[in-house]
């Protein structure tokens, strides 16, 4: 019989975990998404390929286990969990985000456990659907996989279901995940590590500036952290035409869409905080290989990025500013964000507490299979949030749309400060890309 391999936790993980530990909503580590496939399917030959897949990806058979008092992680090798299958044909689609929304929000048993559950849904016919929807709702638990390593499973079960349907050779199957785990310990131990670790108190000689989302919270120098955990999700999409002035600007100046977007939702901060230096959780995906996009599993990482832009400074300038800051940070990205956090709370003198109000995602990741069958992907809140407000900029099916999707923690921000940041940030893009050389004091005037 062979031996279990056991690893720790990488550093990526690492972050999870501590949420994962020390939060009393468990949920707070949890995704929940579905993709909702709108052309009939065959249910038998799509639970046999959500099978398949599971064995090809390793990241989603992860489990954790303490081993004299530390988390270790090993890959399962006992058959996968049962994929449930359920008939909604009698609710309604909002019947139906409802449960999938509980879903979510149900905690995961997260010591000797799958981290996943994966259910194939029946529904009834949708307005503007030909056929009745067929949904794969997958929850995993963020720990053993990121939202990319998501979009790399769902791929991988829309292949295989396409090869068995065709009565074809599998494809071939994602990359492993347990090397890039192997690779990020080895990390540890390095020298990059230590070079790593002097950039960031570099980085941070000074500690950054605390601009908020609210104006109660004006003049403060940081956040404390909240014990009140309840959050909701809105998602606001935004239309093809309007991304696709925003990727034709990107193009031409040679800049980077989320260079753009990020100095979008700064202008809102540099506005109600009266400032021209603000603090975001950028996250990195940390997917810089052929192997680790092609993987499953836990790779991001999130870096404190300090936003300096004077307000003479021109919008084209600025963006690139930020694409330039980006990629300085990006060369020490794999340090942890929960030392770079320790040490920033030592040098304030406090045992928590948060410097900024927002975290940035601009996901590149889709699914992008040539097999992919007439779909969309629907994510869904876990109801629990540490931070104000997180935005995750998304097309995970290449649509030509972008959903922004703005989970909020109820105690510290709401609906209205997620719509006039959306709007605020929209406008600022959309003047600086009509009017490139406008200085940001001259967009910040006119948001």
């Amino acid at each position: 019989m062979e031996s279990i391999k056991y690893y720790d936790l990488t550093l990526s993980q690492d972050v999870m975990y501590f949420a994962l530990k020390y939060s009393p909503k468990k949920n707070i580590v949890n995704i929940g998404t579905a993709l909702w496939i709108e052309e009939e399917v065959n249910v038998d030959l799509l639970e046999q390929a959500i099978y398949k897949t599971i064995w090809r990806v390793d990241a989603l058979r992860l489990r954790l286990k303490k081993i004299d008092g530390v988390i270790k992680q090993y890959v399962s090798t006992e058959e996968p969990k049962k994929v449930n299958i359920v008939d909604f044909t009698n609710l309604s689609k909002k019947q139906i985000d409802d449960k999938l929304t509980g879903w979510t929000g149900t905690s995961f048993k997260y010591k000797n456990a799958e981290l996943y559950d994966i259910t194939i849904i029946k529904t009834a016919r949708i307005i503007k659907a030909k056929n009745n929807l067929t949904g794969i709702y997958v929850k995993v638990n963020h720990v053993a996989m990121d939202a990319w390593g998501l979009t790399v499973f769902i791929k991988d079960v829309m292949d295989v279901y396409a090869a068995m349907i065709d009565n074809k050779e599998l494809p071939e199957a994602p990359a492993p995940f347990i090397p890039l785990i192997e690779a990020d310990l080895a990390y540890k131990n390095s020298k990059r590590f230590n070079r790593d670790e002097e950039f960031w108190k570099e980085y941070f000689n000074k500690v950054p500036n605390y601009a908020t989302i609210d104006e109660n919270y004006l003049g403060k120098k940081y956040r404390a952290t909240s014990l009140r955990f309840k959050s909701k999700l809105k998602v606001i999409t935004l239309e093809r035409e309007k991304v696709e002035k925003i990727t034709s600007f990107c193009k031409e100046n040679r800049l980077s869409p989320q260079s753009v977007f990020l100095l979008g939702s700064q202008l809102y901060f540099y506005k109600l905080n009266n400032t021209d230096e603000s603090l975001v959780n950028n996250v990195l995906a940390r997917r810089s290989t052929v192997a680790s996009k092609k993987a499953g599993g836990m790779l991001i990482n999130i870096l404190e990025l300090v936003v300096k832009c004077p307000h003479d400074l021109s919008f084209l300038d600025a963006c690139n500013k930020i694409m330039i800051d980006q990629a300085k940070l990006f060369r020490h990205g794999d340090y942890p964000y929960q030392q770079v956090m320790d040490y920033l709370q030592k040098k304030v003198g406090i045992r928590s507490g948060n410097f900024t109000d927002l975290s940035f995602t601009y996901q590149a990741a889709k699914v992008g299979s040539e097999n992919m069958l007439k779909a969309r992907v629907q994510n869904y809140s876990n109801g629990s949030s540490g931070i104000p407000v997180y935005l995750t900029i998304i097309d995970v099916l290449g649509t030509g749309n972008l959903d922004f999707m703005f989970e909020y923690n109820l105690a510290m921000a709401s609906e209205e400060i997620v719509d006039k940041l959306y709007s605020q940030m929209i406008k600022s893009i959309e003047i600086g890309i009509a009017s490139p050389n406008k200085t940001l004091r001259e967009i910040i005037s006119e948001i």
